[in-house]
């Protein structure tokens, strides 16, 4: 794959993004660590891993806070997407330090390499790939081609992943990003895999989102159909 150009960063910018990438990590982490998890139809995910049956993961970009935990294979077994900006950058850093390897591109930039890496890997079938649909701008909950067609020319199916929080805050972003409160309950839950059998042509691939966009929407409800009804607000 040609190399794709980034910003340069001075040394001392690499020194700071160490060092910050690494505290934010061990905060994450650290904060997950409370958590109260509950796992619901993992058993078939984890078996996809054993039996080495390549997967595109795929869940709103909402969750993306503690959805990292859901993953059960090997170390660098799992590549994600991540723009070319600075905080792109610092996202990198940090997701790498979970042992997820990251492609970096975006539609605005370096999108048609980064995607022809995507879909190598995709081909492995001892490697899967992880991606918020909607992400990284929006608009909230719409899956965009480029999952469809990754999925398509891969062969590849798509598991929808899900989580939930017993008690949360969204933040006032494009996503309503989800930050649950320390020690609340969290229901991690994996949908069935959708395997995109449409053509690439504007009627198949609205098709297709429609069918993905369902059975994510259907990943969630589970999910949030198991928080207690008592605490129903999320705050």
């Amino acid at each position: 794959m040609r190399k794709i150009p980034s910003k340069k960063i001075s040394r001392r910018e690499d020194l700071w993004l160490f060092f910050l990438s690494l505290f934010v990590y061990v905060l994450i982490r650290l904060y997950i660590a409370t958590l109260r998890k509950t796992y619901v139809n993992a058993e078939s995910y984890r078996t996809r891993y054993a039996k080495e049956e390549g997967m595109i993961l795929a869940f709103w970009h909402n969750q993306i806070l503690t959805l990292p935990i859901f993953y059960f294979g090997r170390p660098e077994g799992l590549s994600t997407l991540i723009s070319l900006s600075k905080d792109g950058e610092l996202t990198s850093r940090i997701v790498r330090r979970w042992g997820i390897r990251t492609i970096r591109g975006s539609s605005h930039r370096g999108g048609m390499d980064a995607f022809k890496e995507l879909l190598r890997r995709a081909r492995n079938p001892r490697h899967h790939i992880a991606l918020t649909p909607d992400g990284p701008k929006g608009p909230p909950f719409v899956v965009k081609d480029g999952l469809l067609i990754l999925a398509k020319r891969s062969g590849r199916p798509i598991t929808p992943l899900a989580v939930a929080y017993q008690r949360y805050t969204p933040l006032k972003s494009w996503d309503g990003f989800l930050i649950p409160y320390p020690f609340t309950k969290a229901y991690f839950v994996s949908g069935d895999p959708v395997q995109i059998t449409e053509e690439l042509d504007p009627e198949g691939l609205d098709r297709a989102r429609e069918r993905l966009t369902a059975a994510i929407h259907a990943t969630n409800a589970r999910a949030m159909s198991m928080r207690r009804p008592k605490d129903g607000l999320s705050s």
